[in-house]
């Protein structure tokens, strides 16, 4: 697809003091990555049809690759709840450069599934013409804050100490019962109010919490009165927590916030400098699998001790892992993926965050570590995938993995570069399935599979491309009598007698092969196409009575 031009004026100031960028937007190949590679979900629509979208757009809609969704009526991937709000949006834009309003929507998945999302629209000039372009961003993780704040708010409520919640800016969030009392200010007059006016004096969350994050000061009520309070200030994401006490509750706050965080459903752990446990709550001990003494007690670095992997399942070093990394650096990490092995064996996702507790003091300073457990998601997502890019009777990689393979071995050096693609065909397959019966053409498939796999090396990848066809991509650089050696070594292995049954067969099979430039300007698909037809060729000539080409058929 032809890069795209969004105006015809290159940096030509748009309505509203905005610049468009013209042949240079998308037709600079830098930037066009950016957009590809972008964490948000990217689209481009024209006249009720999708004609660009990113990767991470194709991968929200549940697609394998961008041809299933460019063309596609818009409307597919957008819940029918949702469509008339959409409709009302465009409807609004009227002028090159108008946007809307960040506003919520439900995008549709290729599965049925939904994911909620935030979307900016704005009118551009797309090959010439008027089209919309979308910015998409995934509220997932917005939705679960959502929810766990939600259960916070509940439970912040019955405590009997003033609790605030403030933005980052220090514009008040929430204000609890407690704080009503204290400062007589009801929660609607609160809410939204600078954290200053609404306690009565000067106060700055930000310095407070970089400050120790806790202070004594002189607060006033809503009629005048001072009160000396306590104040404890938390960072969030989003702001910060104020607890706003009595000097003389201290004792009991203190009681109640570890009431707080042992109630959580998410594990804590505070570390101190050394790397050292010394705070567990009931949570993490149920997650880790590991009492909170075993993990404090003796030198208190059993966590470091506790087997983790990556994502990709490989094992993590641990002076690699988050918390070791925030306790050599003093830099926090958020949302890292990580895998540990249990004492009872079983292998348990997490979702981690570690952050120092005084973000003055980067290097030995206590770093707090909250942790969820995710099993369940990371598990569906791996199973997900893999059933999406594996055959189910053989297990190897189906047609869509490979065209993926081929254009990732397009791009890599060396001995994982593609070299070439043999397509194989098995000739008998519907012959042994109609006297023998599916049974039988099953277990052939399934020993086929194994034979491909022992005949490949280390760096070659197989796969089924559905019914009786079959593939590898050679890796590295191979030359053509190499190649041929390589056919022939197929032939011999496929050639093998096995048992089906009571019967006694060999698979007949007919190899076709193109050869990859390590320059080679064709797609994942022409070159597919290309080793499909080769086998066809050789297809015909053992029809003709050729027998099979000397060389493999090599192209």
């Amino acid at each position: 697809m032809a890069d795209p031009d969004f105006t015809d004026d290159h940096d030509r100031p748009t309505r509203r003091g905005r610049t468009a960028k013209g042949r240079g937007h998308f037709a600079d190949a830098s930037f066009r990555r950016l957009v590809d590679k972008s964490p948000d979900g990217i689209v481009v629509h024209r006249d009720g049809r999708v004609v660009y979208a990113n990767q991470t757009a194709v991968r929200w809609v549940g697609a394998l690759y961008a041809d299933q969704v460019l063309g596609q009526p818009l409307t597919e991937f957008i819940h029918s709840g949702s469509i008339e709000s959409v409709l009302t949006r465009m409807a609004a834009l009227r002028h090159d450069g108008d946007v809307t309003r960040a506003s919520e929507g439900v995008l549709l998945r290729l599965d049925g599934t939904t994911l909620d999302v935030e979307a900016v629209t704005t009118l551009v000039t797309w090959e010439g013409a008027p089209a919309y372009h979308v910015t998409l961003r995934d509220l997932t993780f917005v939705r679960t804050a959502q929810r766990s704040l939600r259960y916070q708010a509940t439970l912040v409520d019955r405590v009997d100490v003033a609790i605030i919640a403030t933005t980052v800016t220090g514009l008040v969030t929430k204000w609890n019962r407690a704080a009503e009392t204290v400062y007589r200010r009801p929660a609607s007059s609160a809410l939204a109010m600078p954290i200053g006016d609404a306690v009565g004096a000067t106060f700055d969350p930000t310095a407070v919490f970089e400050g120790g994050g806790s202070a004594l000061a002189t607060h006033r009520t809503a009629d005048g009165h001072p009160v000396i309070v306590r104040v404890s200030v938390s960072a969030l994401d989003s702001g910060y927590v104020l607890v706003c006490t009595d000097e003389t509750k201290s004792h009991g706050v203190e009681r109640l916030l570890r009431r707080i965080v042992n109630s959580l459903d998410e594990g804590i752990l505070v570390v101190d400098g050394s790397g050292s446990v010394t705070s567990v709550n009931p949570a993490a001990e149920r997650i880790l699998g590991v009492s909170a003494a075993a993990l404090v007690e003796g030198d208190g670095r059993a966590v470091h001790r506790i087997p983790m992997y990556d994502v990709s399942r490989r094992p993590i070093d641990p002076q690699d892992h988050p918390v070791a990394q925030t306790v050599r650096t003093g830099r926090p990490f958020h949302g890292s993926i990580i895998g540990i092995d249990r004492p009872d064996g079983r292998r348990t996702w997490l979702r981690v965050s570690c952050r120092p507790l005084d973000s003055d003091e980067r290097h030995g300073t206590a770093i707090l570590v909250s942790f969820s457990d995710i099993t369940a998601e990371q598990v569906a997502r791996e199973r997900l995938t893999y059933r999406a890019t594996h055959d189910a009777l053989t297990g190897l990689p189906n047609r869509a993995a490979i065209l993926n393979q081929i254009a990732d071995s397009l791009r890599a050096q060396g001995e994982h570069r593609l070299g070439a693609v043999q397509f194989i065909d098995l000739d008998n397959l519907k012959a042994i399935n109609d006297s023998l019966g599916h049974d039988c053409g099953d277990e052939l498939l399934q020993s086929v599979a194994r034979r491909l796999r022992a005949s490949v090396g280390p760096n070659d990848v197989v796969g089924r491309l559905g019914g009786d066809e079959f593939v590898t991509l050679v890796a590295g650089d191979v030359s053509v009598a190499e190649l041929a050696s390589y056919v022939a070594r197929l032939e011999r292995n496929l050639d093998e007698p096995m048992k089906l049954g009571a019967a006694t067969i060999r698979a007949q099979a007919s190899i076709g092969v193109t050869m990859v430039a390590a320059e080679d300007e064709r797609t994942a698909i022409e070159i597919l196409r290309d080793a499909d037809a080769s086998m066809y060729a050789t297809k015909a000539k053992r029809r003709r009575g050729y027998g099979k080409p000397a060389d493999g058929s090599p192209r």
